[in-house]
């Protein structure tokens, strides 16, 4: 039987961990952080490992378990292009089979489209008004770009080495929102209202990170939306039910 190695950091890595669990397969998770791990269900045939690894690090993790008839279920963030390339290089180096779990997008226009974070940036740096920054907490130095950090709510995970990170950048301690999404249209809307918010940023997160209550709760508040674009896909991947059949038939239902 095949040992997956998930690498996630979506709902979608969630959700193929559950599929594996539910055909009682082993697999091994790796998310980028300890929080990552706390919120995914307990999982009787699963194990969870934390923490962020190089390309050097998975290859030797690759060459560690290549006896094990290993694949790669690669579900990681659509913007998370660098894990992405160190995961498919590694596999193709290591000789193993490699999948691409992929968030579909759910943008058909509205708002302003950026490239960049730091187009965004360069563009709110000379508008008024609060702005609800809700696009992770990785990158939230990039927005320093736009001066005013009492102008600026960055809406995070409840993790206490985020918060710490973000006090150390600057922003204000009764800015940060610490909450865990998705987030429904109404929740969006009340905190638009409660910080004035007239500008909402964005990535595209697809159905599963909320984003078209995202862009209604925009509209409907009177904010402009703000989207970061994604990483152009260069490698071929799958939608989760897409990778469900192909894993069932191409390995589970041969080994039944």
């Amino acid at each position: 039987m095949i040992k997956p190695l998930i690498f996630a950091g979506t709902t979608e890595g969630r959700e193929i961990s559950l599929f594996f669990n539910e055909n009682k397969i082993n697999a091994d998770v790796y998310t980028a952080t300890e929080y990552g791990v706390a919120v995914l269900p307990e999982m009787q045939y699963i194990k969870a490992h934390a923490g962020r690894l190089s390309y050097e690090e998975i290859c030797s993790l690759l060459e560690r378990k290549k006896d094990e008839n290993i694949i790669i279920i690669d579900a990681t963030h659509p913007y998370a292009s660098i894990v992405t390339e160190n995961l498919y290089k590694s596999a193709e180096e290591k000789n193993v089979p490699y999948y691409r779990l992929l968030r579909p997008s759910t943008y058909h226009g509205g708002g302003i489209l950026f490239e960049t974070i730091e187009k965004a940036a360069e563009y709110l740096k000379d508008k008024e008004g609060n702005i609800l920054l809700a696009t992770g907490s990785k990158e939230l130095a990039k927005y320093k770009e736009i001066g005013d950090m009492a102008r600026l709510f960055p809406r995070v995970l409840p993790d206490v080495n985020v918060i710490k990170n973000i006090l150390d950048l600057g922003y204000t301690l009764k800015n940060i929102i610490c909450m865990q999404g998705p987030f429904s249209e109404e929740m969006n809307i009340a905190t638009l209202k409660h910080i004035n918010g007239k500008y909402l940023v964005t990535k595209d997160t697809g159905k599963a990170g909320g984003f078209d209550e995202k862009l209604s709760a925009a509209q409907k508040a009177g904010a402009e939306l703000i989207i970061i674009g994604r990483p152009i896909e260069k490698i071929k991947g799958y939608n989760i039910e897409e990778l469900k059949k192909i894993i069932y038939e191409k390995y589970i239902e041969k080994s039944k």
